[in-house]
């Protein structure tokens, strides 16, 4: 079955799909992009994506004709004949550069994507990376260079992913996710201050969650002092940690109860 993609205004082929050389999400990483979980055909919680994209576009100073992002998303996973799975959106701010500076000589590019959701290892470990997340995030850039880094180091080490930590050497998230842990039934995440791109699981979590949440600015020894710890990303909603590995001599083993509860709140939210 041929799959297919919205390219701005068009569906077109995938594999026919092409992308101008001059175009600044790819010279400069100049755009932005959303990740959203497509479940039974439906888009889980598309409108905090959708406000998140017009904040960064905002941040980013440029414009681009998304009042029918919707539509076309599920123009697409019907299209594709998708159930579960993942929607991409990409925008980048367009052709037209006198270097670093955009000289707008296109409209923005929109591209709509489906992919199919990743497996998730039998255990999931998370490591710590040495890349550190930047001071003021703009959002869900295309410019994702320690994130990208970050992946890279927990695949050389065989591990799920890697915590990153702030300028300021806090805990702040993982290379694509949000970080919670627990402590004596008490649920902790990095505050705003710490660097973090605030994700639309996140915050949801943090409205529906039947015991308290503290956001706060904490050392990377409170991790090794935790309970439980979970991930929360629009993938897979809630990913409870199996282990946390310091080194191969420093492992520390975690219990799931609080946030497997956490993801069956979510699912039936």
């Amino acid at each position: 079955m041929e799959k297919f993609i919205f390219k701005n205004h068009r569906l077109v082929e995938e594999k026919q799909a092409q992308v101008s050389i001059h175009e600044r999400g790819f010279l400069f990483g100049d755009g932005i992009f959303e990740t959203l979980k497509i479940s039974d055909g439906k888009i889980y919680d598309y409108k905090s994506h959708e406000d998140r994209i017009k904040a960064g576009l905002k941040a980013l100073k440029f414009t681009a004709k998304i009042d029918d992002l919707e539509k076309k998303s599920y123009q697409l996973i019907a299209k594709n004949k998708i159930k579960d799975g993942i929607l991409k959106i990409s925008i980048s701010r367009g052709i037209g550069s006198a270097g670093y500076l955009p000289t707008y000589e296109s409209d923005p590019l929109i591209i709509i994507q489906t992919l199919s959701e990743r497996k998730l290892p039998e255990k999931i470990s998370l490591g710590i990376s040495s890349q550190k997340t930047p001071q003021n995030p703009l959002g869900k850039t295309m410019n994702a260079l320690p994130y990208i880094l970050t992946k890279i180091d927990a695949q050389e080490k065989n591990l799920f992913d890697c915590v990153m930590l702030s300028q300021k050497n806090f805990i702040a998230e993982t290379s694509s996710a949000n970080i919670f842990w627990v402590k004596n039934g008490k649920i902790f995440t990095p505050s705003k201050a710490c660097g973090i791109l605030l994700g639309t699981v996140r915050k949801k979590i943090l409205k529906i969650s039947p015991i308290k949440i503290k956001e706060v600015e904490a050392k990377i020894f409170h991790l090794k002092n935790a309970d439980e710890i979970f991930l929360t990303n629009s993938a897979f909603l809630v990913l409870p940690i199996d282990e946390l590995v310091f080194s191969k001599n420093k492992i520390v083993k975690l219990q799931k109860k609080i946030g497997s509860e956490i993801l069956n709140l979510l699912k039936n939210s």
